[in-house]
């Protein structure tokens, strides 16, 4: 595999940016972090960190949805 650094590379790449509260992470911060994901890895890797992005965004939706329900039961 070979890498280069060029900043053409991606002029083409579609990036898929999930529209989920990143309550941890201000959006100034998170466009921060993908333009330098996005000036570091391949696009295949690209992909990958996006969709384990989506995948934990997902997960963590539902815990806090899980211990919603939790919490009203037990009142």
């Amino acid at each position: 595999m070979t890498t280069t650094n060029s900043s053409s590379q991606f002029s083409n790449t579609a990036v898929y940016v999930p529209l989920q509260d990143h309550s941890s992470v201000s959006d100034r911060e998170w466009a921060r972090s993908l333009k330098k994901m996005k000036a570091l890895y391949q696009a295949d890797q690209q992909t990958k960190f996006l969709n384990l992005h989506a995948e934990t965004a997902s997960l963590l939706h539902q815990l806090q949805a899980l211990k919603q329900q939790r919490q009203e039961v037990s009142k």
